[in-house]
């Protein structure tokens, strides 16, 4: 009896927090959505290849809500997938303007790249200690460049990198290119996801689903 009662409430308990998962999801599709930083329709990227959706999330902070809900989102990633680590990495811009706040939450250190770098300047600004573990955190992974440039600044500074948390993973190869570096990507969620949440709500058309799927399924 008390090994059934132990399932009945491990069962319990996972279907909560796939509940309040489910539910923050769809608040945040809905939230980015209606803040015009996740569009569907048919856009050209800055590389000339053609996309089913337009991700921007650099107008987020100006709506305090959905920016709270990003924050918290992070916060809870990294809390859950990076608990030991010493310090976070903020890729600018949305990177760094997400990671900041996380980094206060979680009472963490924060270091940030530079863009760009004149001569005889760090490319990291803040304290990096000899063999930290150092997660880099930015908005969105897509190829996973960025990452990987943030990653070998943190690791010529003493630093080791493994794991990195993004908001919303395209689903266009990061994971796999870090991981063959060994780096871990742990993301809030994903395009599919957010594509599926909005789907459910009415949000957008199921061609809009069928778009994105198709977009993702072919990368």
């Amino acid at each position: 009896m008390a090994t059934t009662s132990f399932y009945k409430l491990e069962f319990c308990s996972g279907a909560v927090a796939w509940k309040k998962r489910r539910s923050r999801l769809s608040d945040l599709a809905e939230g980015l959505l209606k803040a015009g930083a996740l569009q569907f329709g048919t856009f050209t990227l800055p590389d000339g290849r053609d996309s089913a959706y337009y991700v921007n999330l650099r107008g987020i902070p100006s709506y305090p809500g959905l920016f709270g809900l990003v924050v918290d989102s992070v916060v809870d990633t990294v809390s859950k997938k990076a608990a030991k680590a010493n310090a976070l990495c903020g890729v600018p811009l949305m990177g760094l303007t997400i990671a900041s706040p996380v980094a206060v939450a979680l009472k963490k250190p924060l270091v940030y790249t530079r863009m760009s770098k004149q001569a005889n300047e760090r490319l990291v600004e803040g304290e990096v200690r000899p063999g930290w573990n150092v997660v880099v955190l930015t908005d969105i992974a897509t190829s996973g460049k960025s990452i990987l440039s943030a990653a070998e600044a943190i690791e010529d500074e003493g630093g080791k990198v493994s794991q990195a948390v993004v908001l919303i993973d395209r689903m266009e190869g990061a994971r796999e290119k870090l991981s063959k570096k060994g780096i871990a990507l742990h993301a809030v969620t994903d395009m599919i996801e957010l594509a599926d949440a909005l789907y459910s709500m009415e949000m957008i058309s199921k061609d809009n689903l069928k778009a994105i799927t198709k977009s993702v399924g072919s990368r």
